[in-house]
């Protein structure tokens, strides 16, 4: 499959900060000009005040940045605008603000990634406040909704899951549009509930609410919001997965950092976990899981 369709989606994901670079001041994140996506071996950065660190996967990298890999080593980086390549070992490459400026030793492009647009999932105006964390209500409550609290995910992949309840037979769900009209509803036995994708359009903010039916005594409910991500963002993700993902388990790190960016964590989360699978015990992918949980965490905290 030609690549030529993907990754200036990390023109989008490499300007914002990275959960993995723990030994790259606030500095020069703002000034990342590419991400190493995949390492296998040894490699070493040297910046342009002269500070030398060993690299790890998912740093993201500064204009100015050498970058020398080790004997039997082998990394692959992305560029903002979308030109990657794969450096082979004992080779040396300095970064530009959009290419290599210099190379030296096994140096090999890899199939140019299309730009994503830079654009947020939905209008800021249009964001969810805090209405769902902030409704109290009366009598037993239904838990671990999710998603919840503004969690972006997509139009055509949403799945509601939430705490079953002692004694109910069957839950009634009802999720809201922006203007407060019914968009979908159903019932079920047990969750979790697959949305239809047709029934949710991309770019809006949404609220759900779930209730027990056929349940003795009082009636336990629960509601949350969630945001789908903007039809724009999700094409250009869904070339970045397709070219992506046929290229091996080496681009997962890739792809959840795409998802990140795009603020689709739990998307983000499976990546990472299929990463982890591949490479275990990384630290930088075990760090990177451990920001998304705690990210996860504090949004779903409804106070």
């Amino acid at each position: 499959m030609s690549s030529l369709r993907v990754l200036g989606l990390v023109a989008f994901v490499v300007a914002l900060p990275s959960y993995a670079v723990p030994a790259m001041a606030k500095a020069e994140m703002h000034r990342s000009v590419a991400i190493v996506y995949s390492l296998s071996g040894e490699a070493s950065i040297t910046t342009t005040g002269g500070a030398s660190r060993p690299v790890r996967l998912l740093d993201h990298l500064p204009s100015g940045t050498t970058v020398t890999v080790g004997p039997s080593s082998r990394l692959a980086m992305a560029f903002m605008n979308g030109l990657r390549y794969e450096l082979g070992e004992r080779s040396r490459v300095t970064l530009g603000p959009k290419d290599l400026t210099a190379r030296t030793g096994p140096v090999r492009g890899i199939s140019r990634l299309p730009p994503l647009p830079c654009l947020l999932p939905i209008a800021a105006k249009d964001r969810p406040g805090p209405r769902a964390g902030a409704v109290r209500i009366r009598g037993e409550s239904i838990t671990g909704l999710d998603p919840r609290d503004g969690v972006i995910v997509l139009a055509d992949g949403v799945v509601l899951r939430f705490q079953p309840v002692a004694g109910a037979k069957e839950y009634r769900i009802e999720i809201q549009d922006p203007e407060g009209r019914t968009a979908y509803s159903a019932g079920i036995e047990s969750p979790p509930l697959n949305v239809p994708g047709e029934k949710l359009r991309a770019g809006a903010s949404y609220l759900w609410r779930v209730r027990t039916a056929g349940r003795p005594g009082a009636v336990a409910r629960g509601e949350a919001e969630f945001v789908t991500l903007n039809e724009a963002a999700a094409k250009a993700r869904e070339e970045a997965r397709e070219v992506l993902m046929g290229e091996g388990p080496d681009s997962l790190p890739l792809l959840a950092e795409i998802d990140r960016s795009l603020g689709l964590l739990l998307k983000a989360r499976e990546d990472l976990e299929t990463a982890l699978v591949n490479n275990p015990g990384n630290p930088a992918i075990q760090e990177a899981l451990a920001a998304i949980d705690a990210r996860l965490e504090q949004e779903n905290d409804p106070e």
